[in-house]
This record gives C-alpha cells, structure tokens and sequence, in this order.
C-alpha cells in the first residue's frame, strides 16, 4: 500500500489529542464522604466497572475518527493482486535509446533496464489501447502493440542526445486528438538532469520511471586544432569532462599513428603538440581510456597540414605588419616567396590589401580590384568605436577605432559595427583598417601574429571551412561546398543543406573542381556525458505538476489510469462518519441515564 499525499499523515499526531484530554479529566477534587450518602458507595462500586468500558469504548471511537480521516487525507491505495482490465486507453511511450542509454552499471546498459521495463507495459496493453512510440530522434509513431514489442526488442543506443522534455511535449500532442476516455505518457529513461528544456507543461499526466542507478563518467567535452593550418607543426587543445576520479591516458592519432599522448583526470584541459609530415586534409582521433559509457571516450578532427606560404611584405602595409611577418618566419609559419603578397594595393597573384596609408590612392585602388574582377570597394572613411565579430580568430573582439566602409557583396568573414570589415573575393583578401594604433587596438596586443596567420596560411593561401556538428544536426555549409564525401561517397550538397551523419567522424567537403574546401566534424553531443539525475521538482517544474517520478510498484500501480490501483479514500471516509455516529450514540445514551 502507499500513499498519494504522505505529508498529511503529519497530522496523525492528532490522534493523541483524546488521550491527552482524557488523563486532565481524571484529576478530580478530594472526597468527603456524609454518612447520609454512604449507602451509595455499593451502588458506585456496581457500576464502576461499566462506566470505565463505556469511557474506554468512547475514548477508542474518538481516536478511530481522527486516524481515519488523516489517512483519508493521505489517500492511500492498495495495488490490486489480479486482472489487468483497464479503460480504452492513449498511450505514448517515450523509451530514451539516446547516447547516455550506452553506460553500463552492473554488467548491463542503461538500455536493456529500460527495454525490459518497456515490455512490461506494452504487455499490459490490449487491442483496444492506442499506442504511440518516441525514440531518441523525437519522432511519434502510432504502432500496434505487436510493433511496439519488435521496436524495444530491436532498440540499439543512438550517437545523438534526446530532449527528453520536448519528447513528452510531442507524445502528449500525439495522444491529445485520441477519441478515448484515458491519455497518458509514459517515460523510460535515465532522466539525466541536462535532457530537461524549459516548455509548455503537459496537459496529458506523465508517469516517468527513472533507471535506478547511474554511473560516473569521464569523457571528452570539446577539442580543437591551432593554428586552423599546421605546417607542419601545432596543438590540439582538449578539455575533459565528467565526474570520474582518477586520471586515464589520452592518445592523439592521425594517419595510424599515435602522434600525441597525455595523463588527464576529469575537468582538465590538455595541449598536446605534434608534428606530421603528411600534407594535405587527414582525419585525426582523440582516444580515452575507456570507462562504463565508451561513446564518449573519443573525439574526431579535422586536421589541415601544408607548407607555410611563401609570403612577400610591402613597405606600404606599415612597421607593425613587417614586424609580424618577420615573427612568423622565424617560427616557420611563412617562408620568402611570392605565394602571397601584403600590399596596401593589388599585386599579381593572391594578396592581403590593407588600406593605403594617402587617402588619395583610394581610387586607384578601387581602379584596379573592378579590373580583376572583384566586386568590393573601399567606401568612406569612419571614425567611431567598434569590435571585431565573425571568424576573426584571435581578432575576434579586437577593437576597431577608424575603418573604410566595405561596399560590395560576397561572403564576409568578419565584420566591425555591424558592417563589412574582412572579407574575402577571389584571390584578394580584403580588411577595412590599417594594422596602425590610430586604426585598431590589434598591433600592439598578442592577438595581432595569429591574426596575421590566419590572413596568409589561412584566408589568402586557400580559404577552407572546419565546422562541427552532433549526430543528426542540421548543418549549412558555405557556399563553395558542392558535395560532402561520406562513407567514400561523394554525395551532392542540395540548398547548402545537410544533415550530419548519425556516425561521428570527419566527412570532408568538395568544391565543384573537386578540391577538398573544408570539413565537417562529427561528435557527440557533450551534454549526454553528464549522467547526473534530474530531481522530482525539477521534472514536475518542467512538465508540469502532472508529471510523477516512479518506482517499479508505484509504476505498475499507476499505469493505464491506475488500473491495478484501489483508492481507499472512501473506505476510510465511511469508516470515520460510523465511528463517529456510534460515538455519538453511546455518549447520548450515557447522558440520558444520568437525566432519569
């Protein structure tokens, strides 16, 4: 037996209230005892015996009623022992095969406890019960309760996170339209804290029966190559996550080879530094040590290796600009050559144009970009206060003091005040301020090499995109991508438009000549790595107050509109309204004896 409302059993202490009264009532006055009235003691002795059952009767009744209407209040049910018959029924059942589902406590996945959880409702289930099922992509599915059954037999954890809130949001739409008398979702999951998402409450009740157990977890939360292009040489940035103790051995490999190691516990960020001698695109693995939950013991990236760009400097461009380039030969990112070429003008093959320090030479400029063909122009000149936004690498918030407006359209790579700032057209890579401190902030601050990197090995020796994405994400792609090479096919991109491989990965991206333009990485989504339950209040302040968190009895006792359960409320009420009449009578008849 339980109870739907426990708090109220608080006031059984009530109970004791006609005790308590009883024992002040029998303090009573010394006796005097008149010789006229002696003759009534045999009388009172008779009688003493009968008026303590009758006192002891009425002091029983009076606790009898307040016991049965506290319990009354606490709703207590009784799960039935047999028979599954229950009213036409509406039925979502949400089974969570997302990427968490994987862990293994106690030689078993997550997943198996919940599939054979979910057999045990669909079994209950009759022909005339309608049955929706929502898996780990958030999509409903009406099915027969034969259906049902080979989906949770054949259920396999996805690489791919479920929101396990908007998954209840959708199955209570599903059964809201039903033309039966009961609605109800039912949730199997490991309800992981991060799963819950702020929505509408559901308007259908949801029972949600949580796995019992969860285990800690150590996984790879984020990583990242710098610079963007290695050449041949550069660090792969790693943060772990997870609440694991201890420490686990973290191995790069690109290539079949093991380029990289380190000892890393959970909550710490790793450089590991490595050098490949390969060029060109590859795919590099991150590898943990596995523990109870191995999808997220890896991690996938896209690594470019190419000879640093053979880059000449123009006195025009400023000290600061020089100054730099010099930085980046001695460290070997650039080498002398005419591969690339900054300017504060056009000049033959690719180039980075900075501003010309005359005013005056704007025009000629702007002559010279209409006759190779590209379409912006240096605007006017504003004065004002602004930070670098976009794909400006170590630039990105730099601020921005004096700028040419950029006029012209094609795709911009960053942008200052909203407008136009860096960009990118043809062979010509184009920014709006001087590198001068009258211009911009960024010469004399240590964003200012990398951001000269990023111009030539980057923008202006070949532009190429590295974007990242989770399993099943819509992902758009940048308009020279033409198709996307997947499983060593190489598939059309349609809109700019894809979406991500259920598969982790790198899936490289093609232009229309067939030169590989950038990458798409593919992982999991971190969130799934937080294995931490979601509280009762926080699952009810999400979904609603119809939603309850459920054990295995209180489960089976509730489903299908509480089919297996009996509410004792009624009993109760009745056992408390005859308790109290029956003390009413006696008291009654007691009264009318003394009045004769």
């Amino acid at each position: 037996m339980g109870f739907l409302h426990p708090l109220a059993l608080i006031g059984l202490v009530a109970v004791a209230l006609p005790p308590l009264l009883h024992l002040i009532g029998r303090r009573l006055p010394p006796t005097v005892v008149f010789p006229a009235v002696r003759y009534l003691t045999a009388t009172e002795r008779e009688h003493s015996r009968r008026l303590k059952l009758k006192n002891l009767i009425l002091l029983l009744l009076r606790m009898a009623v307040i016991l049965f209407v506290v319990l009354a209040a606490a709703r207590p049910v009784a799960r039935v022992a047999s028979g599954t018959g229950h009213p036409p029924t509406a039925m979502a059942l949400v089974l969570d095969n997302s990427l968490s589902s994987g862990a293994v406590v106690g030689g078993r996945r997550v997943l198996d406890v919940l599939a054979e959880r979910a057999r045990h409702v669909l079994e209950r289930a009759t022909e005339q019960d309608q049955i929706w099922i929502v898996l780990a992509d958030g999509l409903p599915r009406r099915v027969g309760r034969a259906e049902a059954l080979a989906a949770v037999d054949s259920v396999t954890p996805w690489p791919v996170r479920l929101d396990v809130s908007e998954a209840v949001r959708i199955a209570a739409r599903a059964v809201e339209d039903a033309p039966l008398p009961v609605r109800e979702v039912v949730v199997l999951s490991d309800l992981q804290e991060t799963a819950l998402s702020a929505g509408e409450p559901s308007a259908v009740p949801v029972l949600l029966w949580a796995s019992p157990e969860v285990p800690q977890n150590r996984g790879i939360d984020s990583a990242h190559v710098e610079p963007r292009v290695w050449s041949p040489s550069g660090e792969v940035i790693v943060r772990l996550g997870g609440t694991f103790p201890g420490e686990a051995a973290l191995r790069l490999e690109a290539g079949g080879h093991e380029l990289a190691g380190a000892v890393a516990g959970s909550g710490e960020v790793v450089v590991l530094s490595a050098t490949v001698a390969e060029r060109g695109w590859l795919q590099a693995r991150l590898a943990l040590d596995p523990d109870e939950l191995n999808a997220d013991d890896q991690w996938f990236l896209a690594l470019r290796v190419a000879d640093p760009a053979a880059t000449r400097v123009e006195r025009g461009v400023g000290s600061f600009v020089r100054e730099a380039a010099d930085v980046l030969r001695q460290g070997g990112r650039i080498r002398s050559g005419d591969e690339v070429t900054l300017a504060d003008r056009p000049a033959a093959g690719t180039t980075v144009l900075f501003p010309p320090e005359d005013p005056a030479l704007v025009g000629a400029v702007n002559r010279t970009l209409a006759a190779r063909g590209v379409e912006w122009r240096l605007g006017e000149l504003v004065d004002g206060e602004w930070v670098v936004t976009g794909d400006a690498g170590a630039a990105r918030g730099a601020p921005v003091l004096r700028r040419y407006r950029l006029l012209g359209s094609g795709p911009v790579v960053a942008r200052a005040g909203g407008e136009p700032w860096l960009v990118r057209a043809g062979d010509v890579v184009i920014v709006a301020s001087r590198m001068e401190v009258e211009w911009t902030g960024l010469p004399v601050s240590a964003a200012f090499v990398p951001f000269l990197d990023l111009l030539v090995n980057r923008l202006a020796a070949g532009e190429s995109w590295v974007l990242g994405a989770t399993p099943g994400q819509t992902v758009r792609l940048p308009a020279a991508a033409r198709s996307i090479l997947v499983a060593g096919e190489e598939l059309t991109v349609q809109g700019g438009v894809v979406v991500a491989p259920l598969d982790p990965g790198v899936y490289f991206l093609r232009a229309a000549a067939g030169d590989t333009v950038g990458a798409l990485e593919v992982n999991h989504d971190r969130r799934e790595s937080r294995l931490a339950p979601a509280a009762p209040t926080a699952v009810r302040a999400t979904l609603g107050p119809e939603a309850n968190v459920l054990g295995d009895r209180a489960m089976d006792r509730e489903l299908f509109q509480g089919a297996r359960r009996a509410d004792l409320t009624a009993i109760l009420l009745t056992a408390a309204i005859a308790a109290a009449l029956l003390e009413f009578a006696l008291a009654s008849v007691g009264g009318a004896a003394r009045r004769v």
